[in-house]
């Protein structure tokens, strides 16, 4: 999927489980973001080795990826070695954190983060997570305390993957837009 936002061109997806290379990314995009899923992680770490090569000749000026579930690594202790090879290839792994991309701010946090409310920014344009709100195109399986974090932060967009029946849907969240960025189902 591609917006527009702040003058700035930002393509976004999810669950590509291995099947990045079947995407159509447009050359113009100045942000390109992945939310999750992009392999099939065997715990081995070279299934890594295409994706991040694939990901980090892609000519955006900001490249992010937000771990998935299916990233496992990154769950396992893992993950400072894939850490590294991402952010050898120019691409900024976030988690938990937040970044501003030419004046864009972007946010993620991971399904189970607990969050106070008074620790909670206000000031995130965009919101990427792996997994979707409570309630909001999960098919019961959405992260409550991400949906207290989109209610309170109120992102102008919250993105997020994990459930492949609901690719592509959009639900209006008070005044966020909430966006299924799978792209499992159109690419497989």
């Amino acid at each position: 999927m591609q917006l527009k936002f702040n003058d700035s061109s930002i393509f976004v997806f999810s669950d590509t489980h291995g099947h990045h290379r079947a995407l159509q990314v447009p050359e113009d995009a100045d942000i390109i973001i992945c939310a999750g899923d992009a392999v099939e992680d065997d715990l081995k770490g070279s299934e890594y080795d295409d994706f991040i090569s694939w990901f980090g000749t892609l000519p955006a000026k900001w490249k992010l990826f937000v771990p998935g579930n299916h990233e496992l690594s990154f769950s396992r202790g893992r993950y400072q070695t894939i850490i590294q090879q991402f952010e050898a290839a120019g691409i900024i792994v976030l988690q938990d954190a937040l970044e501003e991309c030419d004046g864009v701010v972007i946010g993620s946090i991971s399904r189970d983060a607990r969050i106070a409310d008074e620790d909670i920014p206000d000031d995130i344009d965009i919101l990427v997570t792996h997994w979707p709100p409570y309630g909001i195109l999960d098919n019961d399986l959405g992260s409550p305390d991400i949906l207290n974090f989109v209610l309170k932060a109120q992102p102008k967009w919250h993105l997020f993957g994990h459930i492949h029946e609901t690719e592509g849907q959009q639900f209006q969240l008070s005044s966020t837009i909430c966006q299924n960025i799978s792209v499992f189902n159109a690419i497989s």
